[in-house]
């Protein structure tokens, strides 16, 4: 969720002081836990060699289990629980390089899942080798969902077909998880001496390794609620929803409409929402969202949706980190903004809102309150695209320099990557969006 300005070689420097040429602490924080993975995965070598029958004839067992291993890791690692812990720590542990770790722990999934779909190919080959036709039929199926899983998550197909990325990863992760317990708990079963009962077959090193798997999986699922909800604001550009719940910075939330397709946005308001809920500023650029758009135009509004119990925290929380923020945000993305320019967070800021005709696009009410708080400066496109690169530099450095700590981008990648090169060279931490999220 953060990108490339330049940092200090130390990995302590406190926000808001960082100074001097150094490399791109995004790929510095990628690469830390491409080395942690690697580490991991070295231990998990030696124990399967070391616990294995002979050197090069490792136990298929221990195989499983360090395939379990990477599973859990890689799984912990997407976990808005566990998501949540590492960013909130960002704001007690104030550090720029602390915080791109949290924003990039996505790098540690994309690792141990790579791992562990080596280990599943390791323990697949092992099955073969021990002419088990069943096993290796329905092992392969597994290590071909997992290839599926790793293909439709690169970066070119995510972008470009991102409801199957979404589906494949979700459905056929779920595939993946059934099939190896199917196989561990079979495994156990078949493998026990005569005089052991069924009970302590199960209670094997892998039998408990899938069940925290397992654990992991499902927990975020626990608790789902159907809330109700309010249209309180539909616009060619944006649907503003209205959900019962805390309004609070720096947090997202994941809803539905039928429970099969999920999507997440910020938790923010509008200001008109009234006590006891919160806001979802819904841009109309997919086919959810345009769908629920059209719905809601034509008086056809859900009246509830599905929304995840555990909120998962954004990049925009750290901005709390920080004594003097830019926000600078585009069209919709002014949404996890708004909590900021809104509430009473107590922090300085100023705020560039980018967008084509700002009152058509969100509403007058919402453009005359922000504009009477003083802090946000709209720049409308109508008349052409600004060069958003220059905005930033001269409230960086220019006529109109401000002192700013940070700057936050809400934008799309070509935005961010203008603002982030500009931060780079004034050397200003840069936050932005990112598939690391």
């Amino acid at each position: 969720m953060i990108t490339g300005a330049p940092a200090p070689g130390t990995a302590d420097v406190p926000v808001g002081q960082v100074r001097g040429a150094g490399g791109d602490p995004a790929f510095r924080a990628r690469v830390t836990w491409f080395l942690l993975a690697g580490l991991i995965n070295l231990v998990l070598i030696a124990l399967v060699l070391r616990n294995g029958p002979a050197p090069n004839h490792p136990a298929p067992d221990h195989i499983v289990q360090a395939s379990l291993v990477a599973f859990g890791v890689a799984v912990a690692a997407r976990h808005d629980g566990v998501v949540r812990i590492a960013l909130a720590a960002g704001l007690n542990l104030p550090s720029y390089h602390r915080h791109q770790l949290s924003y990039h722990l996505g790098q540690l999934h994309r690792a141990m899942a790579i791992a562990a779909t080596g280990w599943v190919a390791i323990a697949v080959a092992q099955t073969v080798t021990r002419r088990d036709a069943v096993g290796g039929i329905v092992g392969a199926a597994a290590l071909l969902l997992l290839v599926a899983i790793g293909w439709s998550a690169r970066e070119p197909i995510r972008r470009r077909l991102h409801n199957a990325f979404e589906a494949v990863h979700r459905f056929g992760g779920w595939a993946t998880i059934v099939i190896l317990s199917w196989l561990v708990v079979r495994g156990s079963l078949l493998g026990r001496p005569p005089n052991v009962d069924i009970a302590r077959a199960l209670a094997q090193p892998s039998v408990g390794l899938l069940v925290v798997v397992v654990g992991l999986v499902v927990h975020p699922w626990l608790g789902v609620r159907r809330l109700p909800v309010e249209i309180i604001g539909v616009t060619p550009d944006v649907v503003i929803l209205a959900l019962p719940g805390r309004r609070s910075v720096g947090e997202f939330v994941r809803v539905s409409r039928d429970g099969r397709e999920w999507h997440s946005f910020a938790v923010s308001t509008v200001g008109t929402e009234g006590p006891g809920r919160f806001c979802l500023v819904i841009r109309r650029a997919g086919d959810w969202t345009e769908r629920l758009g059209r719905d809601a135009h034509g008086g056809r509004t859900p009246g509830s949706l599905l929304v995840r119990p555990i909120r998962g925290y954004g990049f925009m929380l750290h901005a709390q980190s920080y004594r003097r923020v830019l926000f600078v945000a585009t069209g919709a993305g002014i949404g996890p903004v708004l909590p900021y320019l809104l509430g009473q967070s107590g922090l300085d800021f100023e705020c560039l809102w980018i967008g084509r005709d700002h009152r058509r696009g969100m509403g007058s009410h919402l453009v005359d309150e922000l504009l009477a708080r003083g802090s946000v400066t709209l720049i409308d496109t109508a008349g052409g695209r600004p060069d958003v690169g220059s905005l930033v530099r001269d409230r960086l450095v220019g006529e109109v320099a401000v002192s700013f700590d940070a700057v936050f981008v809400v934008s799309n990648a070509a935005v961010r990557d203008v603002v982030a090169r500009v931060c780079w060279g004034l050397h200003v931490p840069c936050y932005g969006p990112t598939f690391d999220s």
